[in-house]
């Protein structure tokens, strides 16, 4: 785990010329698992869709080396190149990663057509059980806007989950779901990195969460990283004021 496959480098970011992250630098790892934890507002899910190419986030300085390509200087087509096998992306809202007009089933079908994919049902039902979605063909048949919340995020989980990308980004995305369902997704999430390798990094304001699934941990307060470093340290040994009111808060029995 010592390949750096993602660097951040001194970037700053804005919306509108409005600053929302400043001067931030974090690298990841190969294969690891990092949670990058903070309250609303801090910048953490702007980071994320700036890594994406998102085009209403500014890069106003800095760089984003993507295994050694700069991100922030690609055209976009080159960038668009990146996402989906190589660089994946679950976004908090889900109702934003699909046509509200067309069924699930030509969305997934679109989706892996478009990374040089075959479209199996078999697989399709396998990552729909682990993810609690039953009745997989009446889903397939049906249109986002027939379908609830919780169940258009699963869907999201699920359309990134069978592209199998090598570094999958993660905004809050069990936020929407039970307790029960939101365990079953970070359960796969820590098979997808056992099993395939793949890089995560997942963005979340819950630090307990964080606690049981992460290599290391970033702590974003105000746009910054306060605090950064392995898992257990950060959370026995936390050092900034912001990460231990945060352990503070965590509910205990």
């Amino acid at each position: 785990m010592s390949e750096t496959i993602l660097k951040i480098q001194d970037i700053s970011l804005t919306y509108e010329e409005c600053p929302v992250v400043t001067n931030l630098s974090l690298d990841v790892k190969r294969g690891e698992l990092l949670c990058i934890v903070g309250e609303s507002g801090s910048g953490k899910s702007t980071l994320l869709r700036a890594v994406c190419g998102d085009e209403s986030v500014q890069v106003t300085e800095g760089s984003i080396i993507y295994e050694a390509c700069d991100i922030v200087g690609m055209k976009g087509a080159e960038r668009q190149k990146l996402k989906g096998t190589r660089i994946g992306y679950i976004q908090q809202n889900p109702y934003g990663a699909f046509n509200p007009l067309r069924t699930i089933e030509a969305q997934f079908r679109e989706t892996l057509k478009s990374h040089g994919k075959t479209f199996r049902r078999t697989d399709l039902r396998e990552i729909f059980g682990i993810l609690e979605l039953n009745n997989s063909d009446e889903i397939l048949r049906s249109r986002p806007y027939e379908l609830s919340g919780g169940m258009n995020q699963r869907i999201a989980i699920a359309a990134s989950f069978i592209l199998r990308p090598e570094l999958l980004l993660c905004d809050e995305i069990t936020s929407a779901l039970d307790v029960t369902t939101a365990a079953a997704v970070m359960e796969e999430l820590l098979k997808l990195k056992s099993e395939n390798g793949t890089t995560i990094v997942i963005v979340t304001h819950n630090i307990g969460q964080a606690s049981n699934i992460a290599d290391r941990i970033a702590i974003m307060y105000q746009g910054k990283i306060v605090e950064f470093g392995e898992s257990e340290k950060v959370l026995m040994q936390p050092e900034h004021e912001y990460t231990k009111k945060l352990l503070r808060d965590v509910p205990r029995l």
